[in-house]
């Protein structure tokens, strides 16, 4: 009896009561439902923030294929006897051609057709960037330059200039700057009253505000050096300003700069300025600000934020203005230069307004009128004095303007001939584009007095522009006989 029972309690001990191992086995299936749950949720939420939201769009599928395992593929394919003639239905097409599969792209006859959806499906894989840096690295500051711009082109395009060859000729430090001018000051205030935005252009940053507020600092010094019974510095409250005696106006000395500390500049000389920056990473020279109310020819709202080699027009200031920026920038004692750039301007003998004269932003403006212009007395010589100087902690440099206006008829011998001299050294495009073919034998037919022909003389009788009473000498204009 005892024996039945040991046995029985074995037996019991094999197989346990079911009602005992229930609850664990819903344990285990809740929990195994719960994990299952829990990584469909986390899948969903994954492809939910990998497709920003977008989970009913048709994705992309990347072919990465090695490209020469993708062309013998192709080339196996066009070995093979062609079974059928598929048309392809362009309309139905989808745009984004990286979707299609590489055998349905196979079944296409065109191989041409099948070379392009290859190319577009391999473009598809390249890294794409939000923005472009424009070639500065400014888009990338995290990315480390290996070699800066110019110490590349030091490397391997060496380049030794030499100031003559640039055309320019030394500067003494007190002819940067000048205010007397009545004529071309009252032009400067009207321009600034009028046309400020075509005169005063900044480009935004802490850059430009910089280099501005260096070279106020640098003119201010100057004004207050050179012509001290007008211009000197005072502190009012604690504040450096520069005085005008003249004016009775004091201009702060301290920040912030900008717009204000441009026409300030503007007012108090008759010079223009132009600030340009090199970049390290591409090697050109950017226009940082300028106050120019005397341009040449060009327009300084179109040029502000862009480099000299990046400008679709030509400049004819600026002529070879890359290679002089760069001998400037690589000079240590910081020396000043200059040059001269010559022009031939109609401006009409009783024209009171003095901005029509100076303030020029075509090429074709600087012939106003007819044929019957072309005579001495409404013949002008405009001459650019370029001024390039280094600002010491900015290292920008700043192209100062001077622009004299005069009546061929009331200049020196000596400088006629040498405008003569530098308007045949002209080459052809830079001739062509300063109007030579128009107005040379005119011009250098009063200069060198070389008589003109019957057609010309005609025309310019007909024209005849003087006032009753005045004396103007044509002995230079003799008529072929």
């Amino acid at each position: 009896m005892a024996y039945m029972h040991h046995k029985e309690t074995q037996i019991a001990s094999k197989h346990p009561d079911p009602a005992i191992s229930m609850p664990f086995l819903l344990l285990f299936i809740v929990v195994a439902t719960f994990f299952i749950w829990c990584c469909c949720v986390g899948a969903w939420l994954a492809r939910l923030w990998y497709y920003d939201g977008q989970l009913h769009r048709k994705f992309l599928k990347y072919d990465i294929q090695p490209q020469y395992i993708r062309e013998r593929l192709v080339r196996e394919e066009e070995k093979k006897p062609r079974q059928s003639q598929k048309v392809v239905d362009v309309p139905r097409w989808h745009r984004d051609v990286t979707t299609l599969s590489f055998e349905r792209v196979q079944e296409f006859d065109s191989s041409s057709l099948r070379h392009r959806i290859f190319e577009s499906k391999r473009i598809s894989r390249l890294p794409a960037f939000e923005q472009d840096d424009g070639g500065d690295g400014s888009g990338f500051p995290d990315m480390p330059v290996d070699m800066t711009a110019d110490e590349y082109n030091e490397q391997h395009f060496p380049r030794r200039y030499n100031f003559r060859d640039l055309g320019l000729s030394g500067l003494a430090q007190d002819d940067w700057l000048t205010y007397y001018h009545d004529e071309q000051i009252t032009a400067r205030d009207h321009l600034l009253e009028v046309r400020r935005e075509d005169c005063i252009q900044m480009r935004p940053g802490r850059e430009a505000e910089d280099a501005c507020g260096e070279l106020w600092q640098e003119v201010a010094k100057f004004l207050s050096t050179k012509y001290p019974m007008r211009f000197w510095e005072q502190k009012e409250n604690a504040e450096r300003k520069l005085y005008d005696d003249d004016t009775r106006e004091s201009y702060p000395l301290g920040g912030p700069f900008g717009w204000l500390t441009l026409d300030t500049m503007a007012r108090l000389v008759r010079e223009d300025f132009c600030i340009f920056s090199k970049s390290p990473f591409s090697a050109q020279f950017t226009l940082l600000a300028g106050t120019t109310c005397f341009p040449s020819g060009w327009r300084l709202r179109a040029r502000v934020g862009h480099s000299i080699e990046s400008q679709q027009e030509t400049i004819l200031p600026w002529e070879k203005l890359p290679e002089i920026l760069t001998y400037i920038d690589e000079l240590r004692n910081r020396p000043l230069y200059k040059r001269h750039v010559a022009f031939i301007q109609t401006v009409r003998p009783s024209e009171s307004d003095y901005t029509k004269k100076y303030f020029i932003q075509e090429s074709k403006d600087f012939f106003s009128g007819d044929i019957s212009f072309l005579q001495a007395e409404s013949l002008h010589a405009r001459i650019e004095q370029q001024m390039f100087r280094k600002l010491p902690k900015s290292g920008a440099v700043v192209l100062t303007t001077r622009v004299q206006i005069e009546p061929l008829v009331r200049m020196e011998e000596r400088k006629l001939r040498h405008l003569a001299k530098e308007i045949r050294s002209w080459p052809a495009h830079i001739a062509r584009l300063k109007g030579r073919d128009l107005w040379g034998r005119a011009v250098l037919g009063f200069i060198e007095q070389f008589p003109m022909a019957h057609d010309d003389a005609s025309v310019m009788d007909a024209g005849e522009m003087t006032e009753p009473g005045d004396d103007i000498d044509r002995t230079s204009f003799t008529e072929i006989p």
